[in-house]
């Protein structure tokens, strides 16, 4: 087994996998989101895990851009439901170093990394996008005819950072405590029909599902 897990860890990776990019700015958002990033003992280890086998598909894809390394399936029960959740996994230590320099991937304290703050629009919006392919949802009410689009965190000062990124594209938003079942979830909630109108088109989601969902509101046909 040993033989094994050092082979793993020395695997080699991309020379030019220290660059930021928008494939990397993808990577980074769902390890924040849905993801982790750790060590144990023996391994370094990154797991994103999630329902939409669209989604890490696409992820696993995203690795495979950046580092050339390709990740293992598996899934796990759900806590809530029991339910088989799947998952895509990394044991790199390369890829563990090069992701540790952007800050921790922890749900309750991770950051917007500044490499992403000031890099360009097109990585800014996918960093966006992956988050809200992850925490983002389309609240519609069909009975009043009415929707939103929030994204949630229980992480207040990482919301905040996000925001901020959102105000750069001119899109307006309140920030709304008090979600989830014990009331400890902020939501970035965008109400107004001029500012979803601008979510749908400059960032949106890749998740087709939810980006059918959006559009179908937007045109009414809630």
């Amino acid at each position: 087994g040993n033989c094994l897990y050092f082979f793993m860890k020395t695997k080699q990776i991309k020379d030019d996998s220290n660059l930021l990019s928008p494939q990397k700015s993808r990577i980074i958002a769902k390890l924040m989101a849905d993801g982790c990033v750790f060590k144990t003992r023996h391994n370094y280890v990154m797991k994103y895990e999630v329902k939409d086998r669209e989604l890490l598909e696409n992820f696993e894809k995203d690795i495979f851009d950046v580092y050339g390394l390709k990740m293992t399936w598996g899934s796990n029960p759900s806590g809530k439901t029991g339910e088989l959740i799947p998952f895509v996994r990394l044991l790199s230590k390369n890829v563990y170093d090069d992701l540790s320099r952007y800050g921790n991937y922890y749900s309750y304290n991770w950051n917007v990394p500044k490499e992403i703050i000031n890099s360009s629009k097109e990585i800014k919006i996918e960093f966006l996008r992956a988050f809200y392919d992850d925490e983002g949802s389309v609240i519609v009410s069909k009975k009043s005819k009415y929707f939103e689009v929030r994204l949630y965190s229980i992480n207040k000062n990482g919301l905040l950072e996000i925001s901020n990124l959102m105000k750069g594209f001119g899109i307006n938003f309140k920030i709304i405590s008090g979600y989830g079942l014990r009331r400890n979830v902020y939501a970035i909630v965008i109400r107004n029909i001029n500012d979803l109108n601008l979510f749908a088109a400059l960032i949106g989601f890749n998740l087709k599902r939810k980006q059918e969902r959006l559009l179908n509101a937007i045109n009414n046909k809630l």
